[in-house]
This record gives structure tokens, sequence and C-alpha cells, in this order.
């Protein structure tokens, strides 16, 4: 009930449009529920008194009565319905925004072990579910209720026996209900289980395309994704057959042996000479009974729609409830970029440290490099850097401020990075440099990808910085892809620059234009880079080796060399390669 609680109470972020609604719908039952007594009236008015030579006159008034009155309570339940579905529509909306920034301020640590599919399921397609399975459902719900209520009513006003009755066959109902519900759990499961499975794999052809074709593996995937689809295919057909038969079968069977019993009992009546019962009188009972038999056959399609998006509700409320970064919020200033690691220990999973009492002073204009064979820690340094994770132990300073006091957003502002897969966002070459798509410094865009030698892929392109980009600017190279994103890095002007392997899928040719600019952009700017290419280092300040998450040796090149280690080690055996 918890869940529940908490999805209704989402209504009441807009409480307008929710009582209008129900102002409106409540209103049109009236209306549209009560409209069957005019044509009671006209039956046994107007239209028995024609059968019996009466004039057509007085049939006008009352027929052109009962139509306003239909118009009218038409016309306000629409005006009902479109209000309340606005209503759900904005609910889902005010979730659906609600889930992506929670998701923009999980800590990067929760992507770890997530897929990306299910992620986006539950803040596309389990809020979508919600809509139509919960708010909508609820709407109907609602508005089914309280018309069952008000038949009732008049069934038992008009005809107390009858009404006796129709409470004996409420327990079939609940039991038909319980039917469709037994039915249909499962393959609702297995159905939205299937669409989270089909997002993730869609999500992984998408990325791994290449890998999947270089492979082979396409028959593989073509048959991982068949058997998915089958499953989700078998349990719509489940759906449809649970629907057919529990919702309208039953209902209908049912509901036609009742008008069956009702008019045998008007004909025996009849046949015995007893007229006591009018034809609108039989007709109003008949039209009551088959709206309310029409209003139990939708409830018991609802009810177990809603019972079982309360677990769509609940995936989404627990997503909702992930515990997003906490982050201070005050902006950190920095002047001179002198970073220092105070014996910084760290780890991703609690008691296996990949870090391991890192001590680093990087001094102003400084460019540091961090060195290591694979899983060494050299990346992890940089996550620490840019505070996508927080130490355990030991301090992060910058000009002798702690990082963790400041906030995530004002600390990033001041250091520009070039990852090892450079990603480009759809839009414009101009966009991505600028990483805006207003207010753009067209001049500096231009300076910046001049200065990374990427001017003459400009010059090619008939649009030049306007060329259009599409997702991950496929259609570029690697290397024009890493020219852009390096571009972007100048065009920020930041105080710390962090490479990490940024010239890993640059040709020669290409890394000797950055290295050239790079030596100008390093000037005034600390600079940490993570390369497994020695060449790219060796003018550095200080070279830092790692190796199982500890700094084993610390120099410049030539003393490292010198010094006959595990870096002039990695150094001969590039020379060999090489």
């Amino acid at each position: 009930m918890g869940i529940l609680k908490r999805l209704l109470q989402k209504l009441s972020l807009f409480p307008g449009i929710f009582g209008l609604g129900f102002i409106c719908l409540l209103l049109a039952t009236i209306l549209s529920d009560l409209s069957p007594f005019i044509l009671q009236k006209m039956i046994d008015g107007p239209l028995t008194a024609l059968s019996q030579g009466g004039e057509l006159g007085a049939l006008y008034p009352m027929g052109v009565l009962y139509l306003i009155v239909l118009a009218v309570g038409q016309i306000i339940s629409y005006i009902g319905n479109r209000v309340l579905i606005h209503g759900g529509n904005k609910v889902t909306a005010q979730l659906r925004d609600q889930a992506f920034l929670v998701m923009q301020q999980l800590p990067i640590s929760y992507f770890d072990d997530k897929p990306a599919g299910k992620i986006a399921t539950r803040i596309v397609n389990d809020t979508e579910t919600l809509r139509t399975q919960f708010y909508n459902s609820c709407m109907y719900l609602v508005i089914h209720l309280m018309r069952f209520f008000f038949i009732m009513g008049v069934i038992f006003t008009i005809n107390p026996m009858m009404g006796l009755l129709l409470c004996l066959i409420f327990p079939i109902f609940y039991g038909i209900q319980s039917l469709y519900k037994h039915m249909t759990d499962k393959p609702m499961k297995d159905f939205f289980d299937s669409r989270s499975e089909i997002n993730t794999q869609v999500n992984e052809l998408l990325h791994g395309a290449s890998m999947i074709q270089l492979y082979g593996q396409e028959e593989r995937v073509i048959d991982e994704f068949d058997q998915t689809t089958e499953k989700m295919t078998v349990a719509n057909d489940r759906l449809v057959l649970a629907d057919s038969i529990a919702s309208w079968s039953l209902t209908e069977f049912l509901k036609y042996i009742v008008i069956a019993g009702i008019l045998t009992i008007a004909g025996l009546s009849y046949l015995g000479g007893d007229l006591g019962m009018t034809a609108g009188f039989l007709f109003i009972n008949l039209n009551y009974v088959i709206q309310l038999f029409d209003l139990m056959a939708n409830l018991i399609r609802r009810l177990p729609d809603i019972r079982r998006s309360l677990e769509t509700g609940e995936r989404v409320l627990t997503f909702l409830d992930e515990k997003v970064e906490a982050d201070a919020t005050e902006e950190i200033k920095i002047d001179r970029a002198a970073v220092e690691f105070d014996h910084v220990t760290f780890a991703y999973e609690e008691g296996k440290p990949v870090l391991k009492d890192i001590s680093i002073q990087a001094h102003p204009g400084q460019t540091l490099a961090l060195v290591g064979h694979t899983g060494s820690g050299k990346s992890s340094i940089m996550n620490l850097l840019y505070r996508f994770y927080d130490p355990q132990e030991g301090e992060i300073r910058i000009d002798g401020q702690n990082i963790r006091h400041f906030s995530r957003e004002s600390l990033r502002s001041h250091m520009g990075i070039v990852l090892q897969d450079p990603y480009l966002f759809s839009g414009t070459i101009a966009s991505n440099v600028a990483m805006s798509q207003t207010d753009i410094d067209r001049d500096r865009v231009l300076d910046a990808l001049k200065q990374v030698g990427a001017l003459p892929m400009i010059q090619r392109l008939e649009k030049g910085i306007d060329h259009p980009v599409v997702e991950k600017g496929s259609a570029f190279s690697s290397g024009e892809r890493q020219l852009i994103s390096f571009a972007r890095t100048l065009y920020m002007n930041p105080k710390i620059l962090i490479l990490d392997e940024a010239t890993s899928h640059i040709d020669t040719e290409t890394e000797e234009i950055i290295q050239k600019a790079m030596a100008v952009l390093q000037k005034g700017r600390t600079t940490f880079i993570i390369a497994h290419r020695l060449s790219t280092i060796q003018d550095a300040d200080q070279i830092l080796v790692l190796s199982e998450g500890r700094i084993v040796e610390r120099g410049q090149h030539a003393d490292l060399i010198a010094h006959g280690g595990i870096y002039a080690q990695m150094q001969a055996i590039q020379q060999t390669v090489e």
C-alpha cells in the first residue's frame, strides 16, 4: 500500500486539474445516467399514445430534451476525460523529469554494474507504463466506480428486488477478476522483463556494432534478439487470451443470462395478464443492467492493470530513491593550480584498494605524467582528481583547498579533459567545441581548431565548423574526433589539463601537430598526462610510475632511464616493438 499511496500522492501536484476533471465527470455521469429516464417517459408517454392513435407532435419536445441532455453530458464527459488525461500526463512527465534528474545526480559508481538499457527503461518505458496502466487506469477506475454506484443506486430506487438479485452476482465477478489476475500476472511480468531486455540488447548492439561484425556475431545476436522478442510475443498473446476470455466473454455471458431472465419474467407476466410492467420500465431496467455489466467488465480489466502497475511504480520509485551524490554548494577558486595528493587510498569495492598511500605534488605550470601497466591505477587517480569518486583516506588539494569541500561543477569548470575515447554529441563541430548550442564564439572555435591542427579538416568540409555531427561523430575518423575533442579543451582555457591517453588514436603525423599545440597550451597550466606511449611524455617535468596501486618510481625521463627500473624496462620494450 505504500507504493500505491506514494503514486496517488503525486496527484496532489496538480490539484486544480484533477479537481476540475472529477467535477466534470460527476456532472457527466449524472446527465448521462439519468437520460434514460427521459426515454422511459417517451416510451410510456408519446410513443405509447402514438401507437394508440395519438399525435406525433408531443414526441418532439421530449426527443429534443433527451438529445440536449445526452449531448451536454457527452461534451462535459469529453472535457473531464481530457482534463484528467492531461493531469495524468503531467504527473508522468514530472516523474520522468525527476528520474532523469536523479540519473544525472547519481554517482559514477552507480553505472559501473547497471546496463544502460535497464536505466533507460526506468526513465522512458516504466514511466510511460505508469501513465497508461496506473494514472489513466485510475482515472477510468474512478469514473467507472462513480457510475457503478450511481447506477446501482438508481436500480435499487426503481427496482429493489433486481438490485438485491444483482448483488448475488458480485461474488462471481470477483471470481472472474481473480481468474483474470491469475492468468495475466506471469505474462505481464514476462512482457515487461522482455521489453527491458530488448532495450539492453539494442543499446549494446548500437554501441558494439563494429565488434559484432568484426567477430561475425550477427547470427548469435539475431538469435538472442529473436528469443527475447518471442518471449515478449508469447507473453502478449497470453494477455490477449486472458483479456478475451475473462474480461469480455464471461462477463458478456453473464450479462445475456441476466437480460434473458429479465425478458423471461416480463414475458411470463405479460402472458399471465399482468401488465404492471410498462415497456419504458422494461427498457430502463435492461438499459441499466447492460451498463452495469459493461462497467464491471471494464473494472475487471482495470483493477489487475493497476495492481501490476504497482510493480512498475515500485521500480520507478526505487530508482527515484537512489542516493544521489552529496555535493557542496561553495565554488572553488583556482589561481595557481597547484595540485596535491596527500596519502590517498581509494577502493571501488570495500577491502580491495586500487590506490594505496598515493602522494603527489604538481606545482603550478608543471606537466606530470602517469605511466604503468594496465590496472596500475593511472585512470583511478584522474577519477579522483575530477571527483568522479572520492578517496576513502587522505586528501586531494588544489591551491591548498580540499576539493571535497567544493561543488563538483565548479571544480570541473577549471579542468580541460581529453579522454582516451573521444565522445562527440549530435549537433555541429562548433557546438561540440564550445559544448553549447548558443553563445558560441566562432573565432575562438576556429582558433582552437587551428591550434590542434584541425584547420585542414575544417577547410575540406563544405559547411566548415557548422558541419553536422551525427551521434558520437561516427562520420569522422578516430583521429578527427580526437582533434575536435582536443579543440574543445583548448576552447575552455582551463587552469588544469588532464590528457587520458589523448594521443592513443592519432597517427604519428597528427600527434606531432598536437604536441606542438600542447607545448603552447601547457604554459602556465598544470597538466596531467596518462600515456602508454612513452615518447609523448619525455619532456614531462615529473613522471610517476605506478604498479599495483602504488607509486614505485618518480622523476624525469633521463633519471628514470638511468635508474634502470620499471620505466626503463617499459622504454626498452617499446623501442624493441617500434
